[in-house]
């Protein structure tokens, strides 16, 4: 996942699941992030080389795009 703050909120979420249930829950608790990890990440993670940083605020943006998706500016061509 992409934003660490969803993944904290999902551990939390499912530890709390776990622990409910025991040691029991807190090792399929742990089995389904790793799956949700794992198809998440497949097929959908782009080759670093795919990207590049805004030259104002260091965004990384697709080589694709024209603007920043954060701040606006116009992407260079290199």
């Amino acid at each position: 996942m992409e934003n660490p703050l969803v993944t904290a909120g999902l551990a939390l979420v499912f530890f709390g699941i776990g622990s409910f249930f025991g040691q029991v829950g807190i090792i399929v608790a742990g089995l389904a992030l790793v799956g949700i990890g794992l198809s998440e990440s497949n097929g959908t993670s782009k080759d670093p080389s795919e990207k590049t940083n805004c030259p104002s605020c260091g965004a990384r943006n697709d080589r694709e795009n024209d603007l920043c998706h954060h701040c606006g500016t116009v992407l260079s061509e290199e």
